[in-house]
Order: structure tokens, then C-alpha cells, then sequence
């Protein structure tokens, strides 16, 4: 090997089809393009493709990006360059992070790291825009097992973050493509390399040889080894008898670190086998890509704090062990007096004076680290609590509320020490909250509600947490409520059916699907499905059916103030940004009210499909979001929705009751007044049927009609063995089908109004229903031409529909819409024609329509 160069050249290509490259560069001259316009239109193009879900066009489009190959120069063709000699290596190594391998990770967060690490040089965000790609200095390579080796050493130290780098990077001629980012960096003056490891070149070393050698977790925090004991006290916090796939994750972490024989003591120590030689069976099958590393984040969600990091200098290990005096910290340039907030000046540099803040602030549970930014929890104009975001100027002035004195460390004319009163600076705030030692001593916040939560204790108990900041599920702040009241199984059974009295629900299904919705909260919240949630979608007949009532009775239920989104479309009050306003606020549940026409949200859509973080942008704030604690609700008497979210959503229909109906009274008034007063007991009754279905051991049962099929099948069980209640998705599918198709939708939404405006059950045409549409403000789907009347395009619309449903009968949400033949004889022309003529089917108007079909002969 020769030594590392500084500026050594690369080749520039024109597109990752080219055999030979177009010229040299560098790597300092590539930045600064990436960092410019240069590439701006094409990286811009591709994103939007990106975006639309073409992927196929994204891999295609993305092969014409001009591209380079970082770990050398090619003399002639790139084809076996290295095998004839050909090739000259840089010292450069190539390490791709892409999202679909770093699920997680944001790009600001792997950024980060890599800027943290003297090896790297350079880093940029890649042309998809969810990806990284970073630049390594290595030893220039004679062979390409140095090479592969070089690469073996910079994907085991990442591995230690539970990072993973694309392996394609360990050939050396591989190409790289440009892209755009006004925030490339570079730093050529680092000269540290990863030297290769030594053994194969393909490097089939366990990664547990490093992790035992020192591990950094994501956050800063370091320690030397993970020892028995802190295995054991990481597991400890970690709740026992997780779902298989946890529990093999977990099992396998521990092995990595411990190996077998003190992997599987400690294990057996926190989760007793079930049977003898569950473990040892299981060794064998463990996940080899699962790493120490996974241990530690798992333990630090549940609230696990790690050792003191080893970065800590003698005499700060000496502060924090041994309170000073200011007159005995004055002779120690790093010492910092206790309960003294220090101002980062000369030697107390902005990590120290960082680390000894939080240290203080940390284990009151008033600040707390939300993704990578510090937050608050506070009652916000309504009175409802919210996570806020802390901003520099909140901090300059919470700090002084701790107990301790900020103080700045000076020099007295005849050159001694000496700790004087200040303020502290906003610009110092700005850096302590962007810090390790904010990551690493504030709590965890995942979610946060307002009353007790019931929680998995043990194997089949349970556990309620109330008031306060918990561990449990990587942080839970209660922000209230009084404890809840102790209900037997039966009586909670008869309290919770008797909520839903008033309901009318066509079917059985749907009346199973609320009965879910009523605790389905608490599931989520006390992590008791492994699963992703669905949206709860309620769907009435017509206005003032109860749909928006029956959030209401949910929201009442876990005394909860939900955040309430209207519908908007465009510039600053956008869908997405009120709903990423009501994801930054962080209350439990995010309500659509009334909602009409396409619901089409980028945001929700990932959400709920469970990708765990999104980038929300609402004004004045902005913040990376763990969106999993989240419940989404919609109502609507016909939105439609695109075919993931109608995958992903549980839809129950509810009837409007006849005027004559008498609603039931309490002596509060309605039953979300009587929930309000009676709040501990309903939930009380809630907690009731979890605990029954814990001690049952959580059983479920084979159905499979949902894609989130652990909850289906987790509620499906409760309804039916607890209530007695029919299946859960019982009529579901058609549903789904219909909310996703625009043009059944419709036919949904004109029928209904046409019956709630006294249809008599005569046949209708197509100038009826286009009459309809105009009077009930219903467009019609589809593009419009202009030669077309109303008539016409209602005649193509139900002609396609009858045409897709392979018949003259469409039932849709409990209607049956039936299309007839009348024949007429034509006096001026003297001869027979046909009309097409529509029947709409209900329940009241079955008889009405059977007369008129006797009346109209038609053929079927």
C-alpha cells in the first residue's frame, strides 16, 4: 500500500451506461457542483417521478445521470480494469446509506453521524432524496481485497449505530451518481483511515468481535463493553414475552453481545423458557444481521440510561462523583461547581457545560428528547396539553428554573479563576439543545395522553400507569385523569354495549366495528398489538346520523381534546400542513370532521402505513415525527379515499334514526355528557375486556381480510367471544372496494339522496339522476367533454358501472340499484324502442318496486 493522497483525481462519467469515462475530476470539484444548480433540474425530475410512484421510470430516468467513480481512475474501458491493471485507487471509499435499508434513520440524522466521524470526508443526500451517500478515507488499495477489506472495517463500524451501508460499495469500480443538495459538505484535512481488517476479504467475522471491543450508540453515548450485568439491567426494562418477531430480535442482541452460553443465562433470567431448550433451539435460527447495537436502542425506548460515556475527562468523572465548592472548583480549569449551571467558556466547551446541564435537568421529567429535537409538555391555548417544540429563547429562560445558578467561569487581573453570575446566552441554548448531551440524559417522549393507561406486566398480568412521565413504549407522559375505577367483566360488558344503544348499524359488522373502536385507544396506547392501527373511518346515510357523536363517546371514554382538521385544499391552511400541525402537537387523536370528496394526504397515508417517522412542516415549527402512537379518525357521508388508505382504514356505516326515535337520557343529558361525568368507569369497563383478553393469554382468531391482520384478528377475538357480537369484517371488502372506486361512490352518495328526498320507488332514467346531481351538489367523477349533456355523461357513467359489475344489479351499502328495459312504442316513428330505466332497492321500497315491475315489463 503507498500513502493516503489529499486531492487525489476521479473519473467523471456521462451516464452510468458509459464504458469510458468523459474526464477526471475531483472530489472537492464534485462537491461544489453537487452544492450548485448543476444537476438541480435533473435531480428535481427524478424526485418528482420518485414521488408520483413511478419507480420503474425512476430506475430508467436515473441511468442518465452523469455519475463518478470515487475510488479511482480507469486507464480505457472500466470492464476489468483492476483485473489488467488498469485502475488506480484514490483512497477513497464509496459507502451508500439508502432508506429502505436504514428504516428509522432520517437523512439529517445519518448526516450527522457521518460529519461525527474522522474518517469521513465528504456526505450528500442522494438523487432520491431519502438516502446518503458518504465518502471514506481508506489506504489506497493495490488489490481489490484491500479494497473489500477497507470496506469490511467501515461497514462493522457503522453496524454499531445499526446503520447499514449498501454492500454493492465494496467494488472498487463502482459508479456513483451526482446529485443536488445546497448542504454537501466536504473536509479534506481529515486523514484518518479505516484500515482494512485483517482475515477473508468477503469478511465473515461475526460483528460481535467489535461490539465487544467498544461500542458508539446512536445519540454519542459510548461505553467500553456490554457486560452481563448491563445486558441484564438493559433487560430488565425491556417488557417480557414480546411477539416472536421481537423476542428472536431481542434474543438474537443479546447473543451478539454475550454469546451463547451468558446470552442465553440472562435471557432465561428475563423471559423463563416455556419449555427446556427453547433457547439453545432457537440459537441456531437466530437473525445474524441483528446486533448488539439493536439491544441498546430497544432498552433506551423503555427508558434505559447508559453508563457514563467514556469521552468524560478524570476530572469531570471527579465533579460528578465528588460535589465542589465554586472556591474549590476554581483550581481545576474543567471542574464545575455543584448546582451551578456553567457557561461554555474557555476550557467548559459547549459538550461539557451541555452534558452537566441535562444531567440535572434529565431526571425531573420536564424536558424531553421527541426524534432528534428537545420538547416540552404544556397546556396550549385551549387547555389542552401538547408536546412543544423547545425553542433557544424557552430554554434561556426554563434553565433558571432547576435549582441551579448559571455561572461563567473567568480570569481575575492576576490571572486567577473565579465564577461570576450570567445569563445564558440563547446562541449557547441553540447549541445545548442540538447536543449529545441532551440525546443522552434528556427522557425519551413517544406519546403522550391524558388518562391512566393499562400496560403488559409480566407474561398474562397487567400493569396501570398513571399521572406522570413513563418508560413505557420509549416514553409516556399521563397528563392527567383520576384513577380509574375497578369494573368486573360482566358489568363492563353491559356498560359498553349500552354506549351504542342509540346506534342504528345496517349490519352486524358494523355494530362489531364500533364495539372495536371503543377500545381499540387502548390497545394502542398500552402497546398491547404488534401491529400497525387503522384508520377509523365512520360513514352515515345522511347528515346528523351520529357519526361525528360516535368519536365524540371515544374522546369522552379517554378524556381526550382531539386535534380537529377541517378541510382545506392548497397554500398555507393545506391538508398536509394541518395535519402536520396536529402530528407536531402530539395529541392521540387526529380527527377528520365531516369530510367530502378525494382525501389525498401524503402525510396520513405514511403514517398509517406505518413507516415510523414523517417529516412534518406546519408554520413556525417543523419536526421529524414517530407517527406510530397516533389514531386516526375520519367521518364522512362519502369521501373518497385512494385504494391504500381504503386498505388501510375500518369503515362502519351508521343509519340516521327516524325523528320519531327516543334517544336515551341520562341525568347529565346525552351519553357523552353521562361518559364525561361517569369517566372513570367507562374506562375502568375498557380495561375490564383487555384484562380478560390478556388472561386469556391474547388470542386470536384466522381471520385475514385486512391488511393490518394482527389487530383485526386481536378485535375480531374480543367481539366475538367477550360481546357476542358477529365478525368484524363481516360485509368489510365491499366497503373498502367502493370508498376507493370514485364512480361507486357516487352512485352511493346520489341514491341516497334521491331516497332521502322521498323517492317513491318509480323507475328513474338518466336525466333523473343527472338532475339530482345538480340539485344535491354532487359532481360527477371523470373528466367532462364539452359536446356531452349531464344526461349523457350519467348514461356512461352507470353504463360503465353495470359494465365493471358484470350484471343489471349493483348493490351498494345495503341498496340494491337494478337496471330495467321499458319499451315504448313511438306513434310519430311507428315503431318499438328501449329505454334504459333504473330501480333503487331498499328495504321500504322492495314492494313498491316489485308493482312497478309488473306495470313496465322488462327484460333482464
Amino acid at each position: 500500500m503507498t500513502t493516503t493522497m489529499q486531492h487525489p483525481e476521479i473519473d467523471f462519467y456521462s451516464s452510468a451506461t458509459a464504458s469510458t469515462a468523459m474526464a477526471t475530476t475531483t472530489l472537492t470539484d464534485l462537491i461544489e457542483a453537487i452544492r450548485s444548480d448543476e444537476f438541480a433540474n435533473k435531480i428535481a425530475k427524478l424526485r418528482s417521478t420518485l414521488a408520483a410512484g413511478d419507480d420503474d421510470g425512476y430506475a430508467v430516468a436515473k441511468k442518465d445521470l452523469q455519475a463518478v467513480s470515487i475510488s479511482g481512475t480507469c486507464e480505457g474501458r472500466r470492464a476489468k480494469a483492476i483485473e489488467e491493471g488498469r485502475f488506480s485507487h484514490s483512497g477513497f471509499l464509496q459507502l451508500d446509506f439508502d432508506a429502505a435499508d436504514n428504516v428509522g434513520w432520517s437523512v439529517e440524522e445519518i448526516v450527522e453521524i457521518l460529519q461525527a466521524e474522522p474518517r469521513i470526508v465528504a456526505a450528500f443526500v442522494s438523487p432520491s432524496g431519502h438516502g446518503v451517500k458518504g465518502i471514506a478515507r481508506i489506504p489506497v488499495c493495490q488489490t481489490r481485497d484491500e479494497h473489500v477489506a477497507a470496506f469490511a472495517a467501515a461497514r462493522n463500524h457503522f453496524r454499531s449505530y445499526n446503520l447499514t451501508i449498501d454492500e454493492a460499495c465494496k467494488d472498487p469500480v463502482r459508479l456513483m451518481f451526482v446529485s443536488h443538495d445546497p448542504g454537501a459538505w466536504i473536509d479534506l484535512d481529515r486523514t484518518a483511515v479505516f484500515e482494512p481488517l485483517a482475515g477473508t476479504p468477503e469478511l465473515k467475522k461475526d460483528a460481535k468481535d467489535f461490539n465487544k471491543k467498544g461500542m458508539v450508540i446512536k445519540g454519542g453515548r459510548s461505553f467500553t463493553e456490554i457486560t452481563p450485568e448491563i445486558a441484564r439491567e438493559m433487560l430488565a426494562i425491556i417488557p417480557s414475552r414480546p411477539s416472536y418477531e421481537q423476542w428472536i430480535k431481542i434474543a438474537s442482541a443479546v447473543w451478539d453481545a454475550l454469546g451463547e452460553s451468558e446470552g442465553t443465562a440472562a435471557l432465561c433470567d428475563w423471559s423463563p423458557e416455556e419449555q427446556p431448550g427453547e433457547y439453545a433451539s432457537k440459537y441456531q435460527h437466530r437473525l445474524t444481521d441483528v446486533h448488539a447495537a439493536t439491544l441498546v436502542m430497544l432498552a433506551k425506548e423503555h427508558g434505559w440510561s447508559p453508563p457514563p460515556p467514556v469521552s468524560m475527562t478524570s476530572s469531570t468523572r471527579k465533579n460528578a462523583a465528588t460535589p465542589r465548592t465554586i472556591e474549590e472548583a476554581e483550581e481545576d480549569p474543567t471542574c464545575i461547581p455543584e448546582h451551578v449551571f456553567p457557561v461554555p467558556a474557555g476550557e467548559i466547551g459547549h459538550d461539557l457545560a451541555a452534558r452537566h446541564i441535562f444531567a440535572v435537568i434529565g431526571p425531573t421529567n420536564r424536558l424531553f428528547m421527541r426524534g432528534t429535537m428537545v420538547h416540552e409538555v404544556a397546556a396550549d391555548d385551549t387547555d389542552a396539553f401538547a408536546m412543544v417544540p423547545v425553542a433557544a429563547k424557552r430554554l434561556v429562560s426554563l434553565i433558571e428554573t432547576f435549582g441551579a445558578k448559571v455561572m461563567r467561569r473567568e480570569a481575575r487581573e492576576d490571572g486567577t479563576m473565579r465564577w461570576r453570575s450570567a445569563t445564558f446566552p440563547a446562541s449557547s441554548a441553540d447549541v445545548a439543545l442540538s447536543s449529545d448531551g441532551a440525546r443522552d440524559y434528556l427522557p425519551r417522549i413517544r406519546q403522550m395522553v391524558s388518562s391512566p393507561v393499562l400496560i403488559p406486566d409480566g407474561d398474562r398480568g397487567t400493569a396501570v400507569i398513571g399521572k406522570g412521565y413513563h418508560p413505557h413504549a420509549g416514553g409516556t407522559f399521563v397528563t392527567g385523569g383520576e384513577e380509574v375505577q375497578t369494573v368486573v367483566l360482566n358489568e363492563a360488558i353491559e356498560i359498553l354495549s349500552d354506549a351504542l344503544v342509540d346506534f342504528d348499524f345496517p349490519d352486524g359488522g358494523d355494530a362489531s366495528r364500533a364495539m372495536a373502536s371503543l377500545i381499540s385507544p387502548a390497545m394502542k396506547m398500552g402497546g398491547w398489538i404488534d401491529d400497525d392501527f387503522p384508520l377509523d373511518l365512520a360513514e352515515a346515510d345522511q347528515s346528523q346520523s351520529g357519526k361525528s357523536f360516535r368519536f365524540k363517546m371515544i374522546h369522552a371514554i379517554y378524556r381526550e381534546h382531539p386535534s380537529a382538521i377541517t378541510q382545506a385544499a392548497g397554500g398555507v391552511g393545506s391538508l398536509d400542513e394541518r395535519v402536520s400541525r396536529a402530528l407536531i402537537t402530539g395529541r392521540p387523536f387526529i380527527s377528520f370532521d365531516n369530510f367530502r370528496g378525494r382525501m389525498d394526504s401524503q402525510i396520513m397515508e405514511t403514517a398509517i402505513r406505518g413507516l415510523g417517522k414523517v417529516a412534518a412542516r406546519a408554520l413556525r415549527a417543523e419536526a421529524d415525527i414517530d407517527v406510530t402512537p397516533f389514531l386516526w379518525q375520519l367521518s364522512t357521508n362519502g369521501a373518497e379515499l385512494t385504494r391504500d388508505l381504503a386498505n388501510r382504514a375500518i369503515i362502519t356505516r351508521i343509519r340516521k334514526r327516524s325523528d320519531n326515535h327516543s334517544f336515551k337520557t341520562y341525568p347529565e343529558g346525552d351519553v357523552v355528557s353521562h361518559i364525561k361525568a361517569h369517566q372513570p368507569k367507562y374506562l375502568g369497563a375498557v380495561h375490564a375486556v383487555i384484562r380478560e383478553w390478556a388472561s386469556q393469554g391474547r388470542p386470536l382468531t384466522t381471520e385475514r381480510r385486512h391488511d393490518f391482520r394482527r389487530w383485526c384478528q386481536s378485535m375480531d377475538w374480543i367481539v366475538q367471544n367477550i360481546f357476542g357480537l358477529p365478525p368484524l369484517l363481516d360485509g368489510h371488502r365491499e366497503e373498502q372496494m367502493r370508498t376507493a372506486n370514485p364512480r361507486l361512490q357516487w352512485l352511493r352518495d346520489i341514491a341516497r339522496a334521491i331516497i332521502n328526498s322521498g323517492y317513491d320507488g318509480e323507475p328513474l332514467t338518466a336525466a333523473d339522476f343527472g338532475e339530482a346531481s345538480e340539485d344535491h351538489d354532487l359532481p360527477l367523477p371523470g373528466a367532462k367533454t364539452f359536446s356531452e349533456s349531464i344526461d349523457m355523461r350519467v348514461g356512461r357513467l352507470l353504463g360503465r358501472l353495470f359494465k365493471d359489475n358484470e350484471g343489471d344489479t349493483i348493490s351498494v351499502d345495503g341498496m340494491r340499484i337494478t337496471r330495467v328495459i321499458a319499451h315504448d312504442y313511438d306513434p310519430i316513428r311507428k315503431e318499438h324502442r328501449e329505454r334504459k330505466q333504473y330501480l333503487i332497492l331498499t328495504g321500504e321500497h322492495h314492494l313498491n318496486s316489485v308493482q312497478n315491475e309488473e306495470k313496465n315489463p322488462v327484460l333482464i
